[in-house]
């Protein structure tokens, strides 16, 4: 299913220019301040890597997230968020993801 509200395809193309920008900053504000890579937003979003990758590179030029080192004999490059009121606003929407989850779970 789609999300609505701010996360909504139509809604991110609006704010961000890109359809999947919020709901990858959505997962990425779930993650509660860990590091994370391309990939796992990949696989959490279930976006190709071809989508996820220029937008996380945006998300660092824009400096909303920063490099963190690059996994020992892997070309896996780990970031973090850099904390700002946009984080905020993501993690309130990702809680509200997750409560709804859980209530429809059951």
């Amino acid at each position: 299913m789609a999300p609505a509200g701010p996360a909504a395809p139509e809604v991110s193309r609006l704010v961000f220019g890109n359809s999947h920008m919020f709901g990858v900053m959505v997962e990425i504000a779930s993650l509660r301040g860990r590091s994370f890579s391309s990939k796992q937003i990949s696989d959490a979003t279930q976006l190709s890597p071809g989508i996820v990758h220029p937008l996380i590179q945006k998300l660092r030029r824009a400096r909303f997230i920063e490099f963190v080192e690059q996994v020992h004999g892997e070309r896996t490059l780990l970031y973090r968020v850099v904390e700002n009121h946009v984080w905020e606003a993501a993690s309130r929407y990702a809680d509200e993801r997750d409560a709804a989850g859980e209530r429809s779970a059951s």
